[in-house]
């Protein structure tokens, strides 16, 4: 049986540094401000709620892994590297606001338990029309509202037997539970007695904390970067996987297929989230944070607490064919 403990390699070299250098560097500056920018037009605002939402994602992770709290300058650039549709508007207005939610998000993240975040004053507002925003923000935006609305009154509403949740698309309920643990708060569930996804059947959404010797079944298409799984998992949980399929990297007779360990030819994608992988491996994250390999191993650490997601490595989707199958069991 082959194993995987993902571990911050960033975090091995800050540990090994206390021991060669005789002065840390100083930690940058905690500044909380309760203050929510003002938008001159919705592409603005639109940036700065998917910077904040990215940048809270990654410094929440950055603080469970035990990594030092910092962002290098480009690290907004390539959290947003698959964030901009040229729906929103002007990519200038879009890219600066972006930068700006997401250097906040990340602050509020990192300092997620001590406090909440925001994301009610950021989330629960409009500014102008928003036509264009996407399934996934709409449903993100009505589960903040949901989330705290129960936080407020101390109880869990069973939320998915709404008509605002059963009347969204798959796209519109992945961003409904996403912002419903946003919304209530990720620390709460040691005093409330419930989980996120109070769940114990055997199929759709669950949260790992609610029950052990539970497991699902996913199908992983190879035309969609990302797939949710529906599974919130939390740092440090052991997860068994069980993964099967074969799929094509371009159309049928060009003998360029994959299967969840990669490109039979050793082939990679130097534009996939992980470019030094092979191409259309088997991925996953956790909320928005980083991408990391999974391919044919069958048990990992999760490396941080979120809503699971699995995906498939390449730069080109639209081409593609087949799906992989995934039996993750906790």
């Amino acid at each position: 049986m082959k194993h995987l403990i993902i571990t911050p390699l960033f975090a091995l070299v800050v540990g090994a540094g206390v021991y060669v250098q005789a002065q840390q560097p100083p930690r940058p500056s905690q500044r909380y401000d309760d203050r929510v920018p003002t938008f001159n037009n919705p592409t603005q605002q639109t940036g700065y709620e998917h910077g904040y939402r990215d940048g809270a994602d990654r410094g929440r992770q950055d603080r469970d892994r035990g990594v030092g709290r910092g962002l290098a300058p480009n690290d907004y650039q390539n959290a947003a590297r698959y964030s901009y549709n040229p729906s929103y508007g002007n990519r200038r207005d879009y890219m600066s606001s972006y930068r700006d939610g997401f250097t906040t998000g990340y602050d509020d993240g990192y300092n997620y338990y001590e406090r909440n975040g925001r994301y009610g004053q950021i989330f629960g507002r409009q500014n102008g029309a928003r036509t264009n925003e996407q399934p996934f923000d709409s449903g993100y935006r009505q589960g903040i509202l949901a989330g705290q609305q129960d936080m407020r009154g101390n109880t869990r509403s069973d939320y998915r037997r709404s008509q605002s949740y059963r009347g969204g698309n798959a796209n519109f309920q992945d961003g409904f539970e996403r912002g419903y643990q946003d919304g209530y708060g990720r620390n709460r569930y040691s005093t409330d007695g419930g989980g996120y996804f109070p769940n114990n059947g055997n199929s759709g959404p669950a949260d790992t904390r609610d029950s052990l010797g539970q497991s699902r079944t996913i199908t992983v298409p190879s035309t969609q970067q990302w797939t949710p799984t529906g599974i919130r998992v939390n740092q440090g949980d052991r997860l068994q996987f069980q993964s099967s399929g074969e799929i094509n990297l371009r159309p049928a007779g060009n003998n360029d297929r994959a299967n969840v360990a990669g490109s039979i030819t050793g082939r990679t994608a130097p534009n996939s989230p992980l470019p030094m992988a092979l191409a259309g491996a088997l991925i996953g994250r956790i909320d928005n944070g980083q991408p990391w390999g999974l391919g044919n191993q069958t048990t990992i650490v999760a490396p941080a607490s979120g809503l699971l997601y699995l995906g498939v490595n390449d730069d080109l989707l639209t081409d593609n064919s087949g799906s992989f199958t995934v039996r993750i069991s906790w």
